[in-house]
């Protein structure tokens, strides 16, 4: 596992300044104010983001050390991959980003294709797209059930250069202020991640890969910053223009809304979206369901989901991948026909249904074939 520091001062300050009210009632009064404002300036330091003001009690400090990826269990897990943190745009947070081989790319001068991948609702980048990478295959006993089920490095031999990433809450990157998982904010930081790819492969832009709910948030980045996507993967989308979120009701008691009660992940609902029989060994995902809960114990509470009721597909306008697998329970094939048919115009589309094959496509025996589709679709450049 490989560090990378990023450094990104945003020190911003008020100059002080005098005011004077004068009020004329029966009694005329003068009042002289003086306020001085001192904003706080964020500097990431050694993996580290330090939020310092004039007054000490006032810093905070945030790192991947702090998460469950710290812990000697979930360094383990990380064995083979880049790490970087990457600060946020606007407040600076510490975002876990994930690389594989990055530095061997450019000494070799190779021009892959870089493409970031984003996680689901419940679990972290790491178990979903590192799982059994690098030396952990050696943990699990027998032949194929030891093999690796990373998709970083089954896109990186493909001749992709794969990027994943946490949001807020999940795996490596820490909680912000408000303990809460926000599809805006998700929205904003996979930006800030993609114009980080963007600027460390020569101005390429990549493509962007969502899976499950992370599909919608990939969807939401393409509607507001084409510009910063060459392609768009939507895979096992869980779009459904039937559903509709409803917003937060207005005459609540807001101290309600704003606790956050830790709830804690279970094994079950880890070993949830296997369904098929015979689709991936009994021991490998039980060691999915055990990564899942190293990374993330507690369970990310989503807020403001009301805001993927701007998914609109009319509004995709760069090329576009629709992969699902043809049993997904959560990606029906009728949805997805919906999505894919109302996509925007004037743009490549792909559809592709895997056969024998449910949610996690990409975990399961018949992998090679989604990876195929993807490497296609990155690679095949209008003329």
């Amino acid at each position: 596992m490989r560090c990378f520091l990023l450094k990104k001062p945003d020190q911003h300050r008020c100059r002080a300044g005098w005011s004077i009210a004068i009020v004329i009632m029966m009694v005329i009064q003068r009042s002289l104010a003086f306020t001085y404002f001192k904003s706080k300036s964020h500097v990431l330091v050694g993996r580290r983001c330090w939020m310092t003001s004039s007054s000490s009690t006032n810093r905070q400090e945030l790192s991947i050390k702090d998460t469950p990826l710290g812990s000697p269990q979930g360094q383990s897990l990380l064995d083979g991959l880049d790490v970087y943190s990457v600060p946020a745009s606007g407040d600076n947070h510490p975002l876990a980003v994930y690389g594989i081989n990055g530095s061997v790319a450019k000494d070799k001068d190779v021009k892959r294709s870089p493409i970031l991948l984003l996680h689901g609702r419940t679990w972290s980048s790491i178990p979903v797209y590192h799982l059994l990478g690098g030396s952990q295959s050696s943990q699990v006993g027998g032949e194929k059930d030891s093999q690796s089920r990373s998709l970083m490095e089954m896109l990186y031999d493909a001749g992709l250069q794969p990027y994943t990433m946490d949001f807020r809450g999940f795996g490596g990157t820490p909680r912000d202020a408000t303990g809460f998982v926000d599809p805006k904010r998700c929205v904003a930081d996979t930006e800030t991640v993609l114009q980080f790819i963007y600027d460390s492969h020569d101005q390429k832009k990549p493509t962007l890969l969502g899976w499950s709910q992370g599909a919608l948030v990939a969807q939401l980045v393409a509607q507001k910053s084409p510009h910063l996507l060459s392609k768009l993967t939507l895979y096992g989308s869980i779009y459904n223009p039937h559903v509709f979120y409803p917003r937060s009701p207005l005459f609540v008691n807001p101290d309600d809304d704003e606790v956050v009660k830790d709830v804690t992940n279970i094994y079950h609902s880890a070993m949830e979206d296997f369904t098929i029989e015979g689709s991936i060994p009994p021991a490998t995902a039980r060691y999915f369901a055990q990564a899942a809960l190293t990374t993330d114990p507690i369970k990310a509470q989503w807020k403001n989901l009301t805001e993927f009721n701007n998914c609109d597909p009319h509004r995709v306008l760069v090329p576009t991948l629709l992969v699902a697998g043809d049993q997904d329970p959560y990606a029906p094939l009728r949805m997805q026909g919906e999505l894919f048919s109302n996509l925007g115009r004037g743009a490549d589309r792909t559809w592709s249904i895997i056969a024998d094959s449910d949610h996690c496509v990409h975990l399961l025996d018949g992998r090679s074939r989604f990876v195929s589709i993807v490497k296609s679709f990155v690679e095949n450049a209008k003329k």
